[in-house]
């Protein structure tokens, strides 16, 4: 009677561990420490505070999804060409419900991405097992997306939204239901508009367009609902933006450049184009049993899965060369290729013919990720030193009307003005020295100019009157 109990309840434990929602669970709950840190974990200071300055002008200033605005632009209204702002408009919604604060952000993307990985693990044990679903969304749990889930990042939250889309698709051919179809071409432009570059993902879609036992009039429906995303999407990029930034602040999102030249600047820069792929998605040991699982999978001759990573990746390289050193240079893009890497990873090793071997290989990849991402869990100096700017600059006397200059050469980082919620220009060391050009501020408004001396020098000494000094910062009166 006591073997039968303990068997039964090893059954139990057996079975909880081989769902993916214990996982997910485990993983949501793990990454809600320090949820509410300020945002400035290294790699995504810029693009988190870019998303959450635009969710706060549209709860303190003006609603209208289809004018975002940032805090960059001085005296001027600071409406910007950028993706379309559906992840910062639920921050908002969230904010019109509790008042605003950043981290709402950070949940939000948990709560997507979370939802994100149970449909990709539902997707990938339809079409290549329980097995291969299930270690292939523990992989994704542990690498790259184990950090960049839990931060304000347009790009998880896009991938994720449609992740849930290639679900109804795949419903869609299986059942015929034009439900299913409406659901997907709804949910897939929410997250191509979200981010261009997450339609990548959705070229998987190539595989069932080719496969003959699937109707002409399935086809034909999937080609129109590709046809209305690619439309939407067009205006949206490369008609809306471009108008947005003719009427307000210029040049703020990066919008790639031509492919040739592109291509050039990433095998001009190889080794480090190259890092981003060997290295950022799933660390050493994963890309070394990520090149194994390729062989192992065409020894085997499984085309499947070797079509359903290849047609993806091949899709992102688009972007990629298209983004050129943007690729390079920013430590999350790969997030839009990682469920591809993982997906044939994690059915190579579901090929392989012991459950111990499964086992450790899953342990050493997830060991080396997590151990290379528990950094992000805590804000370190000089930059934590930023969420203190707000306070300082209220106790120092600078109204929040106030438009403020800060010593930034890199004039389109929101990071510095989002911390210090205030308006205002981000203008190198020589032009704050330059009297003429504070001269020039002055008259547009600028009140105030704040030098971040750790960060931008701290030898920026103005002939103005000093009325704040700290290790950090300086601040002096216009």
């Amino acid at each position: 009677m006591i073997l039968k109990v303990k068997t039964t309840s090893k059954i139990e434990f057996k079975l909880i561990l081989s769902d993916i929602r214990f996982w997910i669970i485990l993983f949501f709950v793990l990454r809600l420490y320090g949820i509410t840190n300020p945002p400035l974990e290294p790699a995504s200071t810029w693009r988190q505070c870019d998303v959450l300055m635009i969710a706060r002008n549209f709860f303190e200033i003006d609603s209208n999804i289809f004018y975002p605005r940032v805090d960059l632009a001085g005296e001027q209204s600071g409406i910007v060409g950028v993706e379309f702002p559906f992840y910062n408009y639920l921050i908002y919604l969230v904010s019109l419900l509790f008042g605003y604060n950043d981290w709402y952000g950070r949940i939000i993307n948990l709560i997507f991405t979370s939802v994100g990985i149970y449909f990709y693990n539902k997707s990938i044990t339809r079409f290549f097992g329980k097995k291969a679903g299930l270690y292939s969304s523990i992989l994704l749990l542990v690498t790259g997306w184990f950090s960049y889930s839990r931060v304000t990042l347009p790009d998880t939250f896009a991938a994720s939204i449609c992740i849930v889309a290639l679900h109804f698709a795949f419903n869609y051919f299986e059942t015929k239901r034009k439900s299913h179809l409406f659901a997907f071409t709804f949910i897939a432009l929410l997250g191509c508009l979200s981010k261009i570059s997450s339609a990548s993902l959705l070229t998987v879609l190539l595989i069932p367009m080719i496969n003959s036992r699937f109707a002409l009039t399935q086809k034909i429906g999937l080609t129109i609902s590709a046809g209305i995303i690619l439309s939407v999407v067009y205006l949206w990029y490369f008609q809306w933006v471009p108008h947005l930034n003719s009427i307000g602040f210029n040049g703020h999102f990066f919008m790639g450049m031509p492919f040739k030249d592109g291509a050039e600047q990433i095998f001009t820069h190889l080794p480090l184009a190259l890092k981003k792929i060997y290295d950022s998605p799933m660390k050493y040991s994963g890309f070394a049993i990520f090149v194994l699982s390729i062989i192992l999978v065409v020894k085997s001759r499984r085309t499947g899965p070797l079509f359903a990573f290849l047609i993806p990746f091949s899709g992102f390289l688009v972007f990629a060369f298209k983004s050129g050193w943007g690729f390079y240079v920013n430590g999350y893009y790969f997030v839009m290729f990682l469920p591809s890497m993982a997906l044939i990873t994690g059915y190579g090793i579901s090929l392989m013919k012991r459950t111990w071997i499964q086992i450790t290989l899953l342990l050493i990849i997830g060991v080396e990720n997590i151990a290379n991402q528990v950094h992000v869990f805590q804000i370190r100096e000089p930059i934590l030193a930023y969420s203190n700017l707000e306070i300082i600059l209220d106790q120092a006397g600078v109204d929040q009307k106030d438009l403020i200059a800060i010593n930034s050469p890199e004039d389109h980082n929101p990071t510095p003005m989002y911390m210090a919620h205030r308006k205002g220009w981000n203008v190198s060391n020589d032009y704050l020295l330059n009297q003429e050009s504070r001269l020039s501020i002055k008259q547009r408004g600028c009140k105030y100019i704040l030098i971040l001396k750790k960060k931008f020098s701290d030898d920026v000494t103005l002939p103005l009157t000093q009325i704040y000094d700290s290790p950090d910062f300086k601040i002096y009166e216009l």
